[in-house]
């Protein structure tokens, strides 16, 4: 914890993101009176200059908080705590903020840099020594559904055999580029083959890390973590979102990591990332899920149990309830781990941190009516 700021009423907070979940944790710090903005760092450069207030997608008065695109001067601010949500992490750039004394929470990877990333532990570590500052990330997954998740079940348990998490991702609904440019939909499996697409190094790592972030918080000495990856081509062409899947292009992916210890897999995280419903058996079905995403956490143990965890815009009747708020719900899920975070790290140790070094977040904006 940085020194002399533990008398503030309010954390004076630096954001630096502002796409799908980046604007909803915007608009989060904006709208929480336990929490100031004092800084914005932006990357484009039609979006400096610009009020916090615009580039949260609001409406009302100015915060006179202006995006910068100047390091320098974010780095020169006085702030307890960044919230970093950029898609892509610069490593130089969190470790600057992390030796000037300013706490990190990030949902942009680098969760457990220490199993497959030792130069970058290195690196993060000797700038949290320097500023006495904190580094923790998080989000809805990795962060939330396989560690926060399991390790709150866990609590249920006599003995674990194994852990095994589950996510359903409807991204036909995800408005963002990535999904076609980065991720590699209604692309020809032979561009993949090829090397001629991304091969999502950095999402990979962070699924990674997260199943060795898991083991240690269970005391669990993993021997590798294994990884695979498979498609479903699309049967006919279609629409989405983010673009266009052309018949024949790749519909759907499904990747698993598994944590092997003792020569059986004890902790596995598996995606199922789809563009549509019906791609073939073992895939995703119509009517499985309602909302973008779902996901599911099985430990088979003593006891064995299970959770089906899905963010939704409401579960109730009610007509006001019902109507379509325009936000994505794992997008501000997302966000939210992130925002709800920064008071516990903010009062953490100096270091890298895991959810087990947190007292629980929660959120306290209440609706009373």
């Amino acid at each position: 914890m940085n020194p002399g700021r533990e008398g503030r009423k309010r954390l004076r907070v630096i954001h630096c993101g502002t796409g799908v979940a980046g604007q909803q944790a915007l608009r989060a710090i904006l709208g929480n009176t336990t929490l100031e903005l004092v800084g914005l760092l932006v990357h484009s450069p039609s979006r400096e200059g610009k009020d916090a207030v615009e580039l949260a997608g609001l409406s009302g008065p100015e915060c006179e908080i202006k995006g910068q695109a100047d390091f320098a001067a974010i780095l020169g601010l006085d702030a307890d705590v960044v919230c970093y949500m950029m898609l892509v992490p610069d490593i130089d750039q969190i470790c600057t903020l992390l030796a000037s004394g300013k706490n990190v929470v990030t949902t942009a990877g680098l969760m457990y840099p220490s199993w497959n990333d030792v130069a970058s532990n290195d690196l993060l570590q000797r700038a949290c020594r320097k500023g006495r500052s904190s580094f923790y990330v998080t989000g809805i997954n990795p962060g939330w559904v396989d560690e926060v998740l399991p390790l709150t079940m866990s609590g249920l348990c006599q003995r674990i055999r194994r852990i095994h998490i589950r996510e359903y991702a409807d991204c036909s609904r995800y408005p963002a580029p990535h999904i076609i440019n980065v991720m590699g939909f209604g692309k020809p499996l032979e561009d993949i083959k090829a090397g001629r697409l991304p091969d999502l190094a950095i999402m990979r790592d962070f699924f990674i890390q997260s199943v060795a972030a898991l083991a240690d918080e269970l005391d669990l000495k993993l021997d590798e973590i294994t990884e695979s990856r498979e498609f479903v081509m699309a049967p006919h062409a279609y629409d989405i979102k983010a673009g266009y899947i052309a018949k024949g292009t790749i519909a759907g992916q499904r990747w698993r990591w598994q944590g092997i210890a003792a020569g059986a897999a004890k902790i596995v995280q598996e995606t199922f990332w789809i563009t549509a419903f019906d791609l073939g058996e073992g895939w995703p079905a119509s009517g499985q899920q309602q909302g973008d995403t779902q996901w599911q956490v099985t430990i088979e143990g003593t006891p064995s149990l299970r959770c089906t965890f899905e963010p939704r815009h409401s579960f109730a009747k009610t007509a006001l309830e019902q109507a379509t708020p325009d936000y994505n719900p794992s997008g501000l899920a997302t966000a939210m781990a992130a925002v709800n975070s920064l008071p516990a790290v903010v009062q953490a140790r100096p270091g890298i941190l895991g959810s087990s070094d947190l007292t629980l977040p929660r959120c306290r904006q209440i609706a009373y009516a």
